[in-house]
């Protein structure tokens, strides 16, 4: 397989991605609509965190995809952060950045967020923690999905770079 093909396998798995996330992202906005019309108790919170997780579950097989389709080594012990930071670094000849420094504060909270929450045994969930962090969620989608559609310009200036 040439790297182009790679490539589009890329392209057409993180289109399917971004689908995935806007079919999570439905489900956000119904529970949203949900704990607005009642007096929301422990457990719709938690399936309140219980999206907010899946939502960044969702963004990081992306992040993943990119990883795998690039450079395919994270470190085992701390690769959920690693693989983050990467998605930063625009790597010369190699890959280019999905996100700047600014936008890794945003995704870094819910990635924070879900391991917290994945590793919530003994614990209470923290409502109010958990609704500062919700008010922040479509600020992190809107800006996914506006980084997603430049991302895959990129992959294809690389494609056709590789084609010549």
């Amino acid at each position: 397989m040439k790297n182009a093909d790679v490539l589009l396998i890329l392209k057409a798995e993180l289109k399917a991605d971004i689908e995935q996330l806007e079919e999570l992202y439905q489900k956000y906005d119904l529970i949203h609509h949900k704990l607005a019309q009642i007096r929301p108790d422990e457990f719709d919170y938690i399936a309140l965190a219980y999206t907010m997780a899946n939502l960044y579950s969702m963004i990081e097989t992306y992040f993943m995809r990119i990883a795998k389709a690039f450079e395919n080594n994270l470190e085992p012990t701390y690769w959920h952060r690693q693989l983050l930071e990467r998605m930063c670094l625009e790597i010369e000849g190699l890959r280019p950045a999905f996100m700047t420094r600014q936008d890794y504060v945003l995704f870094d909270e819910l990635r924070a967020f879900r391991h917290v929450f994945r590793h919530l045994y003994q614990n209470m969930l923290d409502i109010d923690k958990l609704r500062q962090l919700d008010q922040k969620v479509p600020e992190t989608i809107k800006r996914f999905r506006e980084l997603h559609p430049l991302y895959l310009n990129k992959l294809e200036a690389i494609i056709d770079q590789m084609e010549k």
